[in-house]
């Protein structure tokens, strides 16, 4: 059994969060002791907590905080904790620092496209702070390659895995969404399962919905997810005279039956995308899916063969791509028959989980022969 600890400064709950869950449980059923150390307040920490993890509630609040470094290099030794994974800025300067410390090996996930500085402080956390870094797609790899000038050899792409058990068109439908909606069996549904932040993109999919039923009619959306631009995306909403045809439902727990109820999935981020859970998700129930090309997302969204691609902040480009899929279903089947097929060969939870066991188990090999190759000195009169 290894004892390892991930760590996430962020409070939130999107997709780089569930990640870090995931990794959570699914290396624990394989037989990992799994720590957290996260955000005091966070859903992260709830969720973690009811899952019966053991969780550390730490107030990450600055990167350069020498108490919580010296507070997380106690807990490292007490708990002998063997391997480090970091996911956000703050924890990651933080954790690293005592991970050093300590001797104990560190992984830096990075799950967003954002682009990075070429600077001192860029090059400290991935050059030097870590031992090697997970990307969750290829494309942020070649930016991190190409920004920071690393060693290919320390930088790998791990995409996100989704859980085909819970995945499976065969055995979950989406009668019960469109009841709870109101929404007909008959009726074209068309909806956005994302964070509602602002690189999603929320405002050019609104654009689109007025060229999309002026196509089709009887077309209704709906927006699933929650975040800091509900409100303003109800008043784009409010604004825009949508509010007959477009639905926000929350938060959802039940994305598989949610996807199943929808016709297209669609995503219009603009930025700092990875490759999208929801995407991933939607291709294992067979959706037929409309997005940018954004980040990671032509990963697992190839254009004509999993999906539709368009260019992002283009609405007219987004209506024409989900009014094509609309008035052509079987093309659509096409696409998310082959979606699945993708899902199941690359983008399954058991590959990643897979796959960070492979990294995991290299470093803590190469860090144990290092510990082994160093001679402690004599002491004093021998």
């Amino acid at each position: 059994m290894t004892t390892i600890l991930h760590t996430e400064s962020s409070p939130g709950w999107g997709g780089q969060e569930m990640r870090v869950h995931l990794e959570l449980i699914g290396l624990r059923e394989r037989g990992h002791r799994m720590l957290l150390a996260c955000h005091p307040e966070s859903e992260l920490a709830k969720r973690a907590e009811r899952a019966g993890l053991e969780v550390w509630r730490l107030a990450f609040r600055r990167p350069i905080d020498p108490r919580l470094t010296w507070q997380m290099h106690r807990l490292l030794t007490q708990e002998r904790v063997e391997l480090v994974n970091t996911h956000s800025s703050v924890d990651s300067w933080v954790v690293s620092l005592a991970a050093r410390s300590a001797r104990v090996p560190v992984v830096r996930t990075r799950h967003l496209s954002v682009p990075l500085k070429r600077d001192p402080f860029s090059r400290l956390v991935y050059w030097t702070l870590c031992d090697r870094i997970v990307t969750t797609g290829e494309a942020i790899r070649r930016h991190l390659l190409a920004k920071l000038r690393l060693n290919p050899s320390k930088v790998i792409s791990i995409p996100t895995g989704v859980d085909l058990r819970q995945l499976d068109p065969h055995t979950v439908d989406g009668k019960q969404v469109r009841h709870e909606l109101g929404v007909q069996a008959t009726t074209p549904l068309i909806g956005i399962v994302a964070v509602l932040r602002s690189w999603k993109g929320h405002r050019f999919f609104l654009e689109a919905v007025p060229l999309i039923v002026r196509k089709v009619p009887s077309a209704r959306f709906l927006i699933v997810g929650d975040g800091p631009l509900r409100r303003t995306i109800g008043q784009w909403i409010e604004q825009m005279g949508l509010k007959e045809i477009v639905m926000m439902a929350g938060h959802r727990e039940d994305i598989p039956e949610v996807l199943a109820a929808l016709d297209v999935v669609v995503s219009a981020s603009t930025a700092a995308e990875g490759v999208p859970q929801a995407l991933l998700q939607a291709l294992a129930m067979r959706r037929p899916v409309v997005a940018t090309q954004v980040g990671g997302i032509p990963e697992a969204i190839r254009h004509e063969e999993t999906g539709l691609l368009v260019s992002h902040g283009d609405p007219v480009a987004l209506a024409a791509a989900i009014t094509s899929l609309l008035s052509d279903p079987d093309r659509g089947a096409s696409l998310g028959n082959a979606g699945r097929r993708l899902v199941e060969k690359e983008f399954a939870v058991e590959t990643m989980l897979d796959r960070l066991e492979v990294l995991y188990a290299e470093m803590l090999t190469r860090n144990r022969a290092n510990s082994r190759s160093v001679v402690p000195s004599s002491p004093p009169g021998s």
